[in-house]
């Protein structure tokens, strides 16, 4: 009975944190900056106006295809998640 109860928490955690898959790719710290240009010229992000909202975040409206877009560029610390297992599981 306890292997069946450690099953369906492992089944329910699974299930609740995996929406998607992500495959991080490195890109050599000397090519970011071409990188990120290339994602915005593959997108046809041109004619921007920028507004720093804060010190890592800036803000850009652009024309794409006749149309005008957020685009938005955060820096953001990596935090750890946490999961606890709780010591019930009810279905």
């Amino acid at each position: 009975m306890k292997i069946i109860k450690i099953i369906m928490q492992l089944l329910f955690i699974i299930t609740v944190t995996a929406d998607r898959v992500r495959v991080w790719s490195r890109i050599p710290q000397y090519y970011v900056y071409d990188r990120t240009r290339g994602f915005m010229n593959e997108n046809g992000i041109t004619n921007c106006f920028e507004y720093i909202e804060e010190q890592n975040y800036l803000r850009l409206k652009c024309w794409r295809k006749n149309q005008l877009m957020n685009v938005d560029i955060r820096i953001n610390p990596t935090y750890n998640r946490k999961y606890y297992i709780s010591e019930s599981f009810s279905i």
